[in-house]
């Protein structure tokens, strides 16, 4: 337990000079202290960034900034053309900044049921044109879904589909997004949607997966046994290449 302890104190060190360089001293000291704060967010202007972005003390908005905007886990070679992205799972929006600072002319789809954080997805990307936020699922069908968990966090939400009495939200297919919003390829779909990714993988896959260059995916195989080999036949089948970064496993067609 102690070894474990310094080699995580270690593991965050080593990020210290990254945080500075992205927020300089006197942010970087605020986030250190904002579990004291009593705001409902707090906000940070990052280097290369032209609008603020704000964190939620206490959440796992840090982890997700972290994940982001230090460790960089989307800081991978993309194809040449994007202009269209599809993000399933947006949660606070922070991933949904960092591709359209990157890609500034793309249209991008933004997925995400939960309305505290569509709230946080609006206010951070305020300002930002081309982006169309979806308030539901993402589903193998056009379904009723609830939550499965609701005391896991809002970071953390496992969905059902759910009878007419206890539906919370809408589920969609990828197809049903790409009619719906006239995209004729996927050029990056980011998918982080706690093991319903396996649901999305194991029928009506073929129209999305076809059109799709590439893309990121965390697999959550505590949630769902067996998405992993799921998926990895799946993206093979397709002839996508398959790397890892971070959590992160990255597919590019061939």
């Amino acid at each position: 337990m102690i070894l474990h302890k310094l080699l995580s104190r270690t593991s965050q060190i080593k990020w210290i000079p990254k945080w500075i360089s992205v927020l300089g001293w006197f942010q970087y000291f605020k986030l250190l202290t904002s579990t004291t704060s009593k705001k409902n967010y707090l906000t940070f202007n990052l280097k290369g960034y032209n609008q603020p972005i704000y964190l939620r003390p206490n959440t796992s908005d840090y982890k997700i900034f972290k994940q982001i905007f230090i460790e960089e886990e989307y800081n991978v070679n993309y194809p040449d053309q994007v202009n269209t992205i599809v993000d399933a799972g947006s949660n606070c929006g922070y991933s949904v900044v960092y591709f359209k600072n990157k890609f500034k002319n793309a249209k991008l789809i933004a997925i995400e049921p939960d309305r505290s954080n569509i709230e946080m997805i609006k206010k951070n990307t305020s300002g930002i044109k081309d982006i169309h936020i979806v308030k539901g699922g993402i589903w193998d069908v056009n379904a009723d879904l609830k939550i499965l968990d609701k005391n896991a966090g809002k970071w953390a939400f496992r969905v059902v589909e759910a009878s007419d009495n206890t539906k919370e939200f809408k589920g969609y297919s990828l197809e049903a997004i790409m009619l719906e919003h006239d995209l004729k390829t996927i050029d990056i779909l980011k998918m982080d949607i706690e093991g319903s990714e396996k649901k999305v993988f194991e029928q009506n896959y073929q129209y999305w997966l076809s059109k799709t260059t590439f893309g990121f995916l965390e697999l959550h195989e505590t949630y769902a046994p067996g998405v992993t080999d799921l998926v990895y036949l799946r993206l093979r089948t397709f002839n996508f290449d398959i790397s890892k970064s971070g959590e992160n496993v990255v597919f590019s067609k061939r």
